[in-house]
């Protein structure tokens, strides 16, 4: 989903410093907003939860981080579609690519800790395998939490390949980054369709919003690709 970029394009290496600081910026509003959101919605859940005679608060943990990961992801869509937008050529490609990658990283690690936290969870009662196998997960929704398991696992290659690029060609890369597409998709089924709060009107906003950006900067960039360029 990225372009060939090299360091020395135009612009690049003058907003290169400017870039550093809205990664700073983005990443605390992203995470601030994640931890508000877990406030505003499990906060008084957890604290019964702890002393319940079923603690959920494993649950209830995994999911914030799901919706932080979730939120990281699409932000990694958008500045991968941006790559080769001309709205890029404002901040440069050299720092909208290393936005992508930062966000892909981020989510990479909160899609972890989603995944992780479930092992301790006494509420679902999931076992190891359920939780490894793309829809062992009998005991809650198997089709769509097996969807976010196979984006999961498709989210890992595709993540990493942002440190082999130079090894498997521009070609490769390019092809197997597609899967942020799939993985995007999937995750968005997954959390439709498996979250435990996805009914609420934030919940539903949040999707229906962020899924229509990444719809439209789709529908752009395959028309500047179906443009023939001229000169």
């Amino acid at each position: 989903m990225s372009a060939n970029i090299e360091p020395n394009q135009p612009n690049d290496l003058l907003f290169f410093s400017w870039a550093i600081n809205v990664l700073a910026i983005l990443s605390a509003l992203v995470l601030g907003g994640g931890m508000l959101l877990l406030a505003v919605l499990w906060l008084p859940t957890i604290t019964q939860s702890l002393a319940g005679a079923q603690p959920q608060a494993f649950w209830d943990i995994s999911r914030a981080a799901a919706i932080v990961g979730y939120l990281l992801l699409w932000a990694s869509m958008v500045w991968g579609l941006l790559i080769t937008n001309k709205m890029s050529q404002t901040i440069g490609a050299l720092a909208v690519a290393d936005l992508h990658e930062f966000f892909s990283l981020l989510g990479l690690a909160f899609a972890s800790l989603h995944v992780a936290v479930l092992f301790g969870d006494q509420y679902i009662h999931y076992t190891s395998l359920q939780i490894l196998i793309p829809f062992a997960s009998v005991n809650y929704e198997p089709v769509w939490v097996g969807l976010g398991q196979i984006a999961f696992y498709v989210l890992i290659p595709v993540t990493f390949t942002f440190y082999l690029r130079k090894r498997i060609g521009y070609t490769a890369f390019r092809w197997i980054h597609f899967g942020s597409f799939v993985t995007y998709s999937l995750v968005t089924l997954h959390s439709l369709l498996a979250g435990s709060d996805t009914k609420t009107p934030v919940m539903l906003g949040m999707y229906a919003g962020t899924s229509a950006i990444v719809f439209l900067l789709t529908i752009y960039r395959l028309a500047m690709i179906a443009t023939p360029r001229q000169g």
